[in-house]
């Protein structure tokens, strides 16, 4: 069935997978049974700015009031949530709480890649190369990063 207007998913939205993985670890209190659906258009919103760098003003309504976006990504970059979020989804993701190192991804297969010291020396032996293997972790991982990288260019 097809989903008209404001339920249709974007390529910035989370996906169902994603979200489920989110939710748990949220902050107590942030996604309460009635706005369950409001607190997913807020972060999307914020995904969809980091993503595009529009200004906060530009935001579609379909994230809901641009103040509201803008408010939950400041206080989250102010209060630490959001790198709490991101070394949450390393740890589950069995990274150790940080990806160092190039990540790369391609259609199907997410690609970290540390390579120390000496770039051509870790490419011959083959060292530091993992698939990750929940690709969902890890695309949700790489959407708080840039969430986290908007902050720090921003100020």
């Amino acid at each position: 069935m097809a989903v008209e207007g404001r339920d249709k998913l974007r390529h910035t939205d989370l996906t169902n997978a994603e979200w489920e993985r989110l939710v748990p670890l949220l902050p107590d209190g942030a996604v309460e049974r009635r706005r369950h659906g409001e607190q997913r258009m807020v972060i999307n919103g914020v995904l969809y700015q980091a993503r595009t760098g529009s200004p906060w003003r530009s935001l579609p309504d379909r994230f809901g009031c641009w103040i509201t976006v803008y408010k939950r990504q400041r206080r989250w970059s102010a209060d630490g949530t959001w790198g709490r979020l991101l070394r949450d989804v390393q740890a589950a993701q069995g990274t150790g709480g940080h990806m160092s190192g190039d990540v790369v991804v391609h259609p199907g297969a997410v690609m970290s890649y540390d390579v120390g010291a000496s770039v051509e020396a870790a490419r011959e032996e083959g060292a530091g190369a993992v698939q990750v293997s929940d690709p969902v972790l890890a695309s949700l991982a790489l959407r708080l990063t840039e969430v986290i990288n908007m902050a720090k260019r921003k100020g």
